[in-house]
This record gives structure tokens, sequence and C-alpha cells, in this order.
């Protein structure tokens, strides 16, 4: 028995597990396999949080350099409106004003709006990755094995009832 705790291959258990005979011994490997497939599932978990939690981080450093851009360029843009001399109270310093005021708006409403397409897509990459395919595939299992445990206990009342019937006849 030390040997099929020691295994660690899904493949090499399920094979033990279908050439197995004695009830006994196919109890044993099944449940080493369900353990093992229970930490390979934890594996794979583990690995998919580490990428999108990598996504994510990526998904808020690009955000984020791209309103420090937006900030410089507008720093840039004031800068130069700046040092064209002292305002004077006109129309065209006015209108100089509102322009830039517009432009911070535009800029400001451009990106929300990336962000908010930054966020759609990761959203949907992640209820992509998901999906109804590992449930589905989860179920499939489980009705595996319940037809595999039926056939078990068919198997084993098959015996029992020959020897009930022997041990009735002597």
């Amino acid at each position: 028995m030390a040997s099929v705790n020691s295994i660690d291959d899904e493949a090499e258990l399920q094979k033990m597990f279908n050439a197995a005979q004695d009830p006994d011994q196919r109890k044993i490997i099944r449940t080493r396999l369900l353990a093992v497939k229970k930490i390979n599932s934890e594996k794979r978990e583990k690995e998919r949080v580490e990428r999108e939690q990598r996504r994510d981080d990526d998904v808020k450093r690009r955000s984020q350099a791209q309103i420090e851009e937006n900030m410089q360029r507008m720093k840039v843009f004031e800068e130069t409106a700046q040092s064209f001399g002292t305002k004077l109270e006109t129309q065209v310093d006015k209108l100089r004003d509102q322009a830039l005021k517009d432009k911070q708006a535009y800029i400001e409403k451009e990106r929300r709006a990336e962000i908010a397409r930054i966020e759609a897509a990761a959203k949907q990459h992640m209820s992509a990755n998901i999906g109804d395919d590992r449930g589905d595939s989860m179920t499939k299992q489980r009705q595996q094995w319940a037809v595999e445990d039926k056939k078990t206990e068919e198997k084993n009342l098959k015996d029992l009832s020959k020897f009930t019937g022997k041990t009735a006849s002597k």
C-alpha cells in the first residue's frame, strides 16, 4: 500500500484502479486518486489566481501610467499657456482658459472611458477563463464515478448473494 500512497500521477492511479479486482484495493486506490486530483486542482486554482493577480496588476500599472502621462501633458500645456506673459483680461484670454478647461475635461473623460474599457476587457477575460467547461467536466467526472460505484455495488451484491446462497444450502 505504500506504493499507492507514493504515486502522484492521476493516469497511473486510474490504470491501477481499473486493473484492480479486490474491492479493498480499489477503495484504497480510489481514495488516493481523489486526493491526487484534489491536490492537482488546488495547484491549478492557485496558478489561475496568480495569473489573474498579475493581469490585474498590469492593468493598474498601465492605467496609472496613462494617468501620469495625461497629467504631464496638462502640466506642459499649462506651462506653455502661462509662458506667454501676463494674462490680460480680454476675450482671447477667456477663450484660451475655456479651451484649457475643455481640454482637461476631454482628457479626463477619455481617461475614464479607457479605464472602463480596460476593466471591461479584464472582466471579460476573467469570465472567459471561468466558464461552464470546468463545472461540466466536474459533473461528467461525478457521473462517471457514480456509474463505477453502482457497478461495484452490483458486483458486491452478487458476491454476497452467492455467498449467502452457499451458506444457506449447507
